[in-house]
């Protein structure tokens, strides 16, 4: 179990009782909480086989038969005791130690120990005592139950009475009930009239203190201290279920998480199997036409999407973080980074076309289930391992785009566990999900110790990239430029952003003295490399020359553009990603230097015609170029370059929509592989600057590049200038070249 059987999503296997009924009483709880030493075991089936037989448990499963099935018992042999305590003092009316186990239960040394220390620093675990600062309120803001009126809450900073829909306060119990859903949701408040059933109020600490005697302070805190355990999200009873597949010779173990309902997502079970597949059955790689999406997002979702309070019916009061994700590029399955990859991309509407995928973008369809344990790709992969399709002419051989298309492979690249037994099994398509940045059990921490807020991700190592010409493995970009340490949340979008090669792979690759160019086909960058842009990083940089970088954007990084400022439509900022103009039209920012165009209706900013009014720079040589916006400044340079290669003794025609992208003719019919040194380096530049933007309808060589302009437009701006004086053996006349900040990165001799 633990790390060894799924990563992110790996299952924990923590219990949780939720007995609704007792056979002698309706408390669970018992008398004397407090004595949890004096209690032995009597065995599992004293509880299973008399009074829970057909009791349910806080998910609506039966205990008993779930209890029997899980892993917990049929794998690791753990009884029911494990985690509740003996239960020899409890017989339905007595007292049980650990009624609703917390993460200290799971967290045991024989069993999830290693979880304990790291979880403990998220603010999902509220580690924090009674009274304290950050105590019952920061999560609850309600720390007695009772009949009085609720505490109030404040809303758009006024101070708000909640009342019923027939005009009724709410009062505490019943704000506890609704609280709980995510405050405390491995626990089950139950209101009746006013005041709470279950659990009994002598739990609570009062307002005067004269029922803190009746339980044990380290009872009450285990008890009813507000966070998210562990059986918050795990099905406590069956973590996960086993299930035979043809990669392994013996089970694996697929997880279940915790059911929710919210008035928004209704109830739902987070299963990660496609929808439909039976969890017992034998999983089989299929070619199929329906869809096989998989949504462990959903379990996130539950909390983190404002919905109604119970009683209220106000909405809640957190982020909207799920419906936000759900409007984004990460989210989206038609997206060809997706779709492609997906079990059955012709299932999909390519956004671009309006029309569904043809067979002829199948290349990189999967097959699942798809082990990441098992490193085989092409005529290497076998029945035992990543199977081939029934007519076995071509392979699952999607392991390497694991690392950024698909959401669960890319969680094994990150852990640098891919290939080894540790990496998952992915059941079904999935995108860039809540775990493929977050890891819920800890913080990140970086080298130099500090750790991200919110359970983001930090990789193990940005880059792994290993051929016969060149190795780089660690913390730095793909032309072994370090990566920011300090980089707060924003440092894992460097992990997919960077693209997947760079100057110095092409130099070790293709140029480096005693490679032969000619005849070899082209070496791409791959789309949307904006974090090496940002950061300055991984184009073609030629010797002797200096090379700038965006200081402001980098300070700024990716979580403040992207990130900030989410509007109500959920359309822009948050987790939508997408820039919202409020973000840059700050007086700090753009907005000093007159307001940024916003189109018609939307909150992004048209980076197209964007200048600062202080920038009378001509970057392109044209004769506006002082006054042309910086994204059509980088489209004319991108313009002159491809007719430069075009114009070549042996035409370049580029064609940025149809792979490899150039071609010997200009109908993109035959690849070009008649290559000089100069015009490789040209090309790369090209497709680099050109690949910050996803392709459109029509070649992002003639629409104003944007993304380029934004994350690092000086740089690109060099890269371009550069290649051009490189091929045509001069300056582009009138052009001014953005100051220099550091020497060219040094690649070897002849660069």
């Amino acid at each position: 179990m633990g790390r060894s059987n799924g990563l992110r999503f790996m299952i924990a296997a923590f219990l949780v009782s939720g007995l609704v009924t007792g056979c002698g009483s309706s408390k669970k709880e018992g008398a004397g909480q407090g004595q949890p030493a004096t209690a032995t075991k009597v065995g599992s089936e004293s509880c299973t086989n008399t009074c829970h037989s057909t009791t349910k448990d806080i998910t609506g499963n039966v205990i008993a038969q779930t209890w029997a099935n899980t892993t917990h018992t049929t794998v690791q042999g753990v009884q029911c005791e494990d985690c509740h305590g003996g239960g020899s003092l409890h017989w339905g009316v007595g007292p049980m130690p650990f009624p609703i186990p917390q993460a200290e239960q799971c967290s045991q040394a024989k069993c999830h120990a290693s979880f304990l220390s790291g979880f403990n620093q998220t603010a999902h675990a509220n580690t924090h005592a009674q009274g304290t600062p950050f105590g019952p309120d920061k999560f609850f803001f309600q720390g007695d139950p009772g009949s009085g009126q609720a505490d109030l809450r404040l809303r758009n900073g006024k101070d708000v009475q909640e009342v019923t829909p027939d005009g009724k306060p709410v009062n505490k119990s019943q704000h506890i009930v609704e609280c709980s859903v995510c405050h405390n949701p491995n626990q089950r408040f139950v209101a009746y009239s006013t005041n709470l059933f279950r659990p009994s109020q002598r739990v609570f600490p009062s307002d005067t203190g004269n029922n803190q005697s009746e339980e044990s302070t380290n009872f009450r805190d285990r008890y009813i201290n507000p966070a998210v355990s562990c059986a918050g999200c795990h099905d406590a009873h069956q973590p996960q279920q086993m299930v035979k597949i043809p990669q392994r010779s013996t089970p694996v173990g697929y997880p279940i998480y915790r059911r929710y309902s919210t008035h928004e997502l209704g109830a739902f079970r987070g299963a990660v199997v496609p929808e439909g597949t039976a969890p017992n059955s034998t999983l089989t790689p299929t070619v199929s036409a329906t869809k096989k999406e998989i949504n462990p997002e959903l379990i996130c979702a539950a909390c983190h999407t404002v919905s109604k309070y119970k009683f209220s019916n106000l909405s809640t009061h957190q982020n909207n973080v799920y419906p936000q994700w759900s409007n984004s590029a990460h989210a989206e399955h038609n997206d060809p980074a997706w779709a492609e990859f997906s079990a059955s991309p012709t299932s999909y509407i390519n956004p671009n076309t309006g029309l569904n995928y043809t067979p002829a973008d199948t290349g990189h369809q999967t097959i699942y289930p798809f082990d990441m344990a098992l490193k085989a790709s092409g005529a290497t992969a076998t029945a035992t391992q990543n199977a081939a399709v029934p007519s076995g002419t071509r392979f699952n051989d999607n392991f390497p785009c694991f690392k950024c298309h698909n959401g669960i492979g890319s969680t094994a690249w990150q852990q640098n566990i891919q290939g080894t037994p540790a990496a998952p099994v992915i059941f079904g398509d999935v995108t860039a999900t809540c775990i493929t940045c977050h890891d819920p059990h800890q913080n990140g921490t970086f080298a130099n110790g500090a750790q991200t807020t919110n359970n983001v991700n930090v990789p193990v190592a940005m880059t792994n990239y290993s051929t016969a010409a060149v190795k780089i493995f660690g913390n730095v970009f793909l032309d072994n430029q370090p990566v920011p340490q300090n980089n707060a949340n924003a440092t894992i979008c460097i992990f997919c952003h960077q693209g997947r090669e760079s100057g110095f792979t092409l130099y070790r690759t293709k140029l480096a003295p005693g490679k032969p160019v000619a005849g070899l086909p082209f070496l791409n960058p791959h789309y949307l490399g904006t974090a090496a842009m940002l950061w300055g990083a991984n184009g073609y940089e030629y010797a002797g020359k200096s090379y700038s970088f965006n200081t402001a954007h980098q300070a700024a990084n990716c979580t403040t553009c992207h990130m900030a400022n989410p509007t109500p439509d959920n359309l822009a900022g948050g987790h939508t990603w997408e820039r919202n103009v409020a973000t840059c039209n700050v007086a700090s920012c753009h907005g000093g230097f007159g307001p940024i165009p916003a189109v018609a209706g939307t909150v992004t900013p048209d980076l197209s015609t964007y200048r600062a009014t202080f920038d009378t720079n001509n970057y392109s040589g044209d004769a506006n170029g002082a006054t042309q916006g910086i994204a059509d400044a980088i489209r004319s340079l991108q313009q002159r370059l491809i007719g430069l290669l075009a114009a070549q003794a042996t035409p370049i025609f580029y064609n940025d929509l149809k792979y490899p992208y150039f071609f010997a003719d200009s109908a993109s019919t035959n690849s070009f592989t008649a290559w000089t040194p100069a015009t490789y380096k040209a090309a790369f530049n090209l497709s680099f600057v050109v690949k910050g933007l996803p392709s459109g309808a029509t070649s992002q060589a003639n629409v104003p590049n944007g993304s380029a302009a934004a994350h690092d437009y000086k740089y690109c701006i060099q890269l371009l200038q550069d290649s051009i004086t490189d091929l045509s053996g001069a300056p582009i006349p009138g052009a001014f070249r953005p100051a220099d900040v550091r020497p060219a990165t040094v690649y070897g001799p002849g660069q």
